[in-house]
């Protein structure tokens, strides 16, 4: 009687611990479902709930497919528990192991718009703190290179990576004029890229550059990586494909060195790519010498070179755009510069034909017309108020959209709020960040008109840091709130390199009025 009463609490103890297994093992089907099913997606022009899809991220219908599949290996394992013992418990251990690892493991959240990834990125708090790390080697780099700009150095790289690119499209020899700016080695790993019988590679537009790395600075060499996400199409007629148009989303990491003494060049020298030595047109003469001043260079000796290229990914499906993920952040304390107030008086002192009220109307009027090209897929329309490098970037995303059949509506948006946060100088530009406080109705619709994501409803509350800048040497005058030309004062008509149309003054780079640089969200905001 004893051992029977044993054996039955034993066979209620196993039936106990199933019960349990059972319920740890649905818990872990409905994390694992619900997270298969989650994406963290770009809305808005600020991009603010974050980057998902790439190779992760899937696309906008296969939640239910991969949620069905782990259902179905779950009821396989609750099988097995009760039928086949001596299997499906060793397999129970290991799950209820995943799903303690799976809820004790670190958070990961996405990056912004300007810091961001359409792939994986490292949490929030660390990408600030990295950002203010990079912030004061850029500060300790101005010591020996007073004319260092981080604008300019942007626009750079931004300018060096369509040009690579563009060039591998046109073969080895294109690619090779570049020597002066490319290694050896980089120029490889581009054309490792091409596939057989390419004709092009055209359509190149950069989704955000990240610096991820500083070094050398107690050296006579400067290092810099730099990640980028970017989009291009590639060109290869194939039999039946005439046209073979093929495009790809890729992450890219590359190594820039330079003589940590040099002396920057302006902004119009930075970007037009000539020998760094000379200034002249990027030609060859037979030794592989610039064939005007006959230096061949090898090394950051005269400007920004590029020593390593690494593709960390490259994928034919773009980011996914119709999963809803929270603000994050808008509720948090605004980050302000350290000693804002005296940097602020020091500022105004300087430019006495500056108004905070002047600016602000314009940082408005820059806030709705970007809204707005944003909601009808028009991005020309923001042209005239955005450096090259963001207006790319938005580019990159409406881009997105458009060739997913989607678009990211903001409807009743308005500002509530904005807050000067930040004024930077360095010799070429004044750079000032405004908190700005928004609210509207954020949603994305295919092309029936169908929701997919966010809500016609609910309204949705948010804030960013945005940076405005303009030349440091501008013609002294206030800033205009109106759709005209801020140099000649005719309607606002700018080319796609954004120049007036009417004088030919170039509207986008800061030289007349202030002009939109770049866009950060709250929880990665560095100050």
């Amino acid at each position: 009687m004893n051992h029977f009463k044993f054996q039955i609490s034993n066979l209620k103890s196993q039936i106990t611990g199933l019960r349990l297994t059972m319920r740890i093992l649905i818990a872990f089907s409905i994390i694992v479902g619900a997270t298969l099913m989650t994406g963290e997606v770009l809305a808005r022009v600020g991009g603010g709930q974050g980057y998902g899809g790439g190779g992760s991220g899937g696309g906008g219908g296969d939640g239910g497919g991969a949620g069905a599949l782990v259902y179905l290996l779950v009821r396989l394992l609750i099988w097995l528990t009760f039928e086949h013992p001596v299997i499906g418990i060793p397999l129970d251990i290991i799950v209820i192991g995943v799903v303690i690892y799976w809820f004790t493991r670190p958070s990961r959240k996405s990056r912004n718009i300007e810091s961001s990834s359409i792939f994986s990125a490292p949490d929030a708090v660390t990408t600030a703190q990295q950002q203010q790390g990079f912030q004061r080697s850029f500060n300790q780099l101005r010591r020996f290179d007073p004319n260092f700009s981080e604008i300019i150095f942007t626009d750079f790289c931004y300018a060096l990576y369509g040009r690579a690119h563009d060039a591998r499209g046109r073969g080895p020899q294109a690619l090779d004029l570049l020597s002066p700016y490319l290694s050896e080695q980089a120029r490889a790993s581009l054309l490792q890229l091409n596939p057989p019988n390419l004709k092009a590679v055209e359509g190149i537009i950069v989704g955000a550059m990240q610096v991820v790395g500083v070094d050398g600075l107690d050296t006579q060499k400067v290092r810099i990586r730099i990640e980028f996400d970017a989009n291009y199409t590639e060109f290869t007629p194939r039999e039946g494909d005439p046209r073979g148009e093929m495009s790809y989303y890729v992450n890219e990491r590359w190594e820039l060195e330079r003589k940590r003494d040099v002396l920057s060049p302006t902004p119009e020298q930075a970007t037009a790519l000539h020998c760094p030595r000379c200034g002249a047109p990027l030609q060859k003469d037979t030794a592989g010498a610039c064939a005007f001043c006959g230096t061949k260079i090898d090394s950051g000796e005269f400007q920004w070179y590029v020593r390593n290229i690494a593709t960390l990914s490259r994928e034919a499906k773009g980011p996914l755009l119709t999963s809803d993920v929270p603000e994050v952040g808008t509720h948090n304390p605004t980050r302000t510069q350290p000693n804002f107030p005296a940097v602020r008086a020091a500022f105004e002192k300087n430019n006495p034909s500056f108004a905070w009220a002047d600016f602000q109307a314009r940082a408005r009027l820059i806030f709705n017309e970007l809204q707005q090209a944003w909601s009808m897929l028009n991005w020309e329309r923001a042209r005239p108020h955005e450096t090259d490098n963001i207006f790319q970037m938005h580019r990159y995303w409406i881009d997105a959209y458009q060739r997913q059949g989607l678009r990211n509506a903001l409807d009743q948006c308005q500002i509530t709020a904005m807050q000067p946060v930040k004024i930077q100088m360095d010799a070429f530009y004044h750079a000032i960040t405004m908190r700005i406080f928004a609210q509207g109705y954020d949603y994305t619709i295919d092309k029936s008109g169908r929701v997919v994501a966010g809500s016609q409803k609910n309204l949705r509350q948010w804030s960013e840091y945005w940076t405005f800048v303009r030349y440091s040497k501008a013609k002294p005058a206030a800033a205009r709130a109106d759709l005209n030309c801020p140099n000649c004062g005719a309607p606002l008509k700018v080319n796609a390199t954004g120049i007036c149309e009417f004088c030919g003054g170039k509207i986008t780079s800061g030289e007349f009025d202030w002009v939109l640089s770049k866009i950060e969200q709250d929880e990665s905001y560095a100050g």
